[in-house]
Order: C-alpha cells, then structure tokens, then sequence
C-alpha cells in the first residue's frame, strides 16, 4: 500500500514510474468535466492501465465485504468529497465469500477474522491498494456529501522495479 500527495511535491519522484507517470496525466486534465464510467490513459495498454470515473453516496461499512485483487492494483482519488477506507494486509488465511471474479480480478472475503484499520481519505490524496492489501472503500464518514472518486486499474507488471 502507498499513500500518498496527488500533486507534485519533492517526494513524488519517490514513487514508482507509473505512478508518477499516471498523476502527471492526471493532473493535465479538468476532473470535473470528466464523465463517469471507464477511460482509456493515453501511452498505457487498456487491458494494462485504466481508470474509472464514480460518483456515489457512502454507505456504513457493515454493507461491503473486503475486497483483494490478485493481478491489479488499485490507484484511488477522491476528486469530490471525502470517505473512510479500511485495508488490511493479506495474510492469505482469509475466509472467501463467494468464487473469485475472473473478469474482474475480484475476491470478496468475509469480515471475519478481517482486521481492519480505517483510513479518511481526502481529495489531493492517492491511496494504491496492491494485491496484498484487503480493502473496503466507499464508506460512511461524518460528511454527507456525494464523492466523485477516479480509480485507476493498474496490472502489476506495471508496478515492477526493473
């Protein structure tokens, strides 16, 4: 998991190339005449690296089971709004809850035996769950307000130090 500042600061040369190379695109473009749904990133294989536009009302967390990914990571944006999410490292002895999702590189386990520590996520932040961070998103804060969120998939091949 990498958390970290959305704009340019001394420390974003720290994070991995894609990442950086993800935010600057990001950072080129008006958020808020994006439309919602799925966006190709310009220089990235589509099946490789794309992003999602959401716009949602939060919910309590008792709705979500905890998600893993097993060949992407997910780079998260509030671009509106504010939430509370919750990882947790995969120790790999999780409980699943239903058959992994293929298509969509998608495990749901059980809440049980899930310890989660909970995160406020703010705009001008990122939050990268990778494959060994179990997470939840989307959950009720002391806001009431809408989030519009951008979720950037990434496949971990593009994460690899070379």
């Amino acid at each position: 998991m990498l958390v970290g500042n959305t704009e340019p600061t001394s420390l974003t040369k720290s994070y991995p190339v894609v990442i950086q190379n993800i935010l600057e695109y990001l950072n080129s473009v008006d958020h808020t005449t994006l439309a919602l749904g799925r966006h190709k990133l310009p220089g990235f294989d589509d099946k490789k690296a794309w992003f999602v536009v959401l716009e949602y009302n939060k919910e309590p967390i008792e709705n979500f089971k905890p998600e893993v990914h097993k060949y992407h990571s997910d780079l998260q944006i509030v671009l509106e709004g504010s939430e509370t999410m919750a990882w947790s490292f995969d120790t790999g002895e999780h409980e699943n809850a239903d058959a992994y999702l293929e298509q969509r590189d998608l495990q749901f386990y059980k809440n049980v035996g899930v310890e989660l520590n909970l995160i406020q996520a703010t705009t001008n932040q990122f939050y990268l769950f990778t494959p060994n961070i179990v997470h939840i998103t989307n959950i009720e804060d002391n806001s009431d307000q809408k989030v519009r969120k951008l979720v950037v998939k990434i496949h971990n091949d593009l994460l690899e130090v070379k």
